[in-house]
């Protein structure tokens, strides 16, 4: 008996040690060799740690043990790994580490706070779990963490991360028998409790809302802009991953019917619903979007009604989750995911599977190591394939463009041609080499995948290059309603119709030009704004607004 024990806690300290390491690379890994230096590694590294550990299980074992995954090791474990991180993006805000954005200081191991907060925010239930079950030295270091990862969430700049880390220990202490004991004697207790977390959550929104009120008004426009997509489309959408493929056409549409609308000054390139039930409803429609929402509330609700003595911390992980997806974009980071399935195999007991040798089992093992072998291969010339394009990359900057083009034709052909990022740097790439025609083409291929300002403009620059004025034209013009705000559409529009002698629409541009309201001061700006007064004098034009 004390052998089958012994076996049983070897299998469970191997399966904690696994999971421990593969959520560690989803924090920390990041790597110079891939173009996307922080989210790049960590998703392949989990991605062909769970295919290799899949085939390792079929092939070796007569039987699964899932562990307990919310015993100490475990728990502790995590939180330390996002202290850690807590520490690293702290250690940014003071300037002892580099930053992995030009614009934001904290950002940790991520290419953004967004993911940065995103992974603290789902760890900080942990931390008050540890906090509220735990005793002596270890309170004190539970309060520790989550001093260090409240403080470091602040610190980043995210409200959504805010607002988490404020809502989080509302929800979790609820939970505490002892507290809602104390409500229970009033005789609505239920619709107190409900009021009380709304009065929270609603407080906590006016003020973040009004901490950065441009940036929130920004996103008001996304989601405004995201209704119309919805509306067009609204049972199956328009289908996976077209949000990033289409959302830009429909801004544009937007300003060009709302020309004075109060977003113009905040409109800029969109990657990101910052909502991902919003997104899901663009993509998969409402029925993609019921059945996502009716998933989460069944969740949600077997947790309310479970005994489980773990629902506490369940409930608080996945409320966190939930104020993250309602304004950010959290399933962009594999760590996120993992802590997803975290909380979820919280609610489970211990349980050991055994698989027998029947014909069925053993045809089962050969498909799943055979695709399991398939995957692993595919992953491999896919990793191969994006460290080579960082390296040509890295040369063309050098330099060494039309050396480049060769390397960049041999990468197209794999399956890199699938991937839109590659195709917009392919396509620039060409255009700065004079292959205008190529250009045009790898430029609409990347279009149907991903779609935005820079690339139009790309576009716009090489069919005017090729003296295609007029294609030029309608580019430019659908660029200038993109983001609004921007003056080289508006500029380039001026250029063309100056040089071709078309006083009239040179002056109404150089009237537009003059007019539009800065946002971001430049000396490019000056000088686009100088050359058209300079323009207007010349031919003796008074300056007016004449947007149209």
């Amino acid at each position: 008996m004390k052998v089958k024990q012994l076996q049983v806690l070897m299998k469970s300290l191997a399966n904690r040690v696994y999971l421990i390491s593969v959520f560690t690379g989803s924090v920390f890994l990041t790597s110079g060799k891939f173009v996307n230096a922080t989210n790049t590694p960590k998703f392949y590294f989990c991605i062909a740690t769970l295919v290799v550990t899949a085939m390792f299980i079929v092939i070796s074992r007569k039987q699964l043990y899932f562990g307990k995954i919310t015993g100490k090791t475990m728990l502790w474990s995590i939180s330390v790994i996002c202290f850690i991180q807590a520490c690293c993006g702290l250690s940014q805000f003071v300037d002892w580490l580099p930053s992995n954005h030009s614009t934001f200081a904290v950002t940790g191991s991520f290419d953004n706070p967004a993911g940065f907060a995103a992974v603290l925010v789902m760890g900080f239930p942990i931390g008050l779990y540890l906090l509220a079950k735990t005793k002596d030295v270890g309170r004190y270091v539970a309060s520790a963490i989550l001093v260090a990862i409240a403080t470091a969430v602040f610190l980043s700049g995210s409200r959504t991360g805010v607002l988490a880390i404020i809502i989080s220990p509302v929800i979790f202490f609820l939970f505490d028998t002892n507290i809602v004991s104390k409500f229970r004697q009033f005789r609505n207790y239920k619709l107190l409790l409900t009021v009380s977390i709304m009065i929270c959550f609603v407080v906590s929104i006016s003020v973040l809302y009004h901490q950065k009120k441009d940036s929130a008004n920004g996103r008001l426009l996304i989601w405004e802009v995201s209704s119309e997509m919805i509306k067009e489309k609204p049972v199956f959408g328009h289908g996976f991953g077209m949000f990033q493929a289409k959302y830009m056409d429909y801004q544009a549409e937007y300003f060009k019917n709302n020309t004075n609308s109060k977003y113009v000054q905040l409109a800029d390139n969109v990657k990101h619903s910052f909502n991902e039930f919003i997104k899901v409803a663009v993509e998969f429609g409402l029925v993609g979007l019921i059945v996502v929402l009716s998933l989460f509330l069944f969740v949600l609700w077997k947790i309310i009604k479970s005994e489980n003595k773990n629902k506490g911390l369940v409930f608080s992980g996945l409320v966190s989750f939930l104020v993250l997806a309602c304004f950010s974009y959290p399933l962009q980071y594999i760590a996120v995911w993992l802590l997803l399935v975290f909380y979820l195999l919280a609610l489970l007991s211990s349980k050991e599977i055994r698989i027998k040798n029947t014909p069925g089992s053993i045809v089962a093992r050969i498909i799943v190591v055979v695709v399991c072998t398939f995957l692993l291969f595919h992953f491999t010339k896919q990793i191969q394939s994006e460290m080579k394009w960082k390296t040509i990359a890295m040369n063309s900057l050098r330099g060494n463009t039309e050396g480049m083009l060769p390397e960049y034709e041999k990468l197209y052909s794999t399956s890199l041609k699938l991937n839109p990022y590659f195709l917009y740097n392919y396509g620039a790439e060409l255009n700065f080499a004079g292959r205008f025609d190529k250009s045009i083409d790898i430029l609409t291929e990347c279009q149907q995948r991903f779609n935005d300002y820079d690339l139009q403009m790309l576009l716009a620059d090489n069919y005017h290059r090729k003296g295609e004025t007029e294609k030029a034209i309608e580019i430019y013009r659908h660029a200038s309603f993109m983001i609004p705000c921007r003056f080289l559409p508006i500029y380039q529009l001026f250029e063309i119709y100056r040089k071709a002698g078309q006083k009239d629409m040179a002056v109404k541009y150089a009237n537009e030009i003059v007019n539009k309201k800065v946002k971001i001061p430049s000396l490019t700006v000056n000088s686009i704004k100088a050359e058209a007064e300079e323009y207007l004098k010349e031919n003796e034009i008074t300056f007016g607004n004449t947007r149209s």
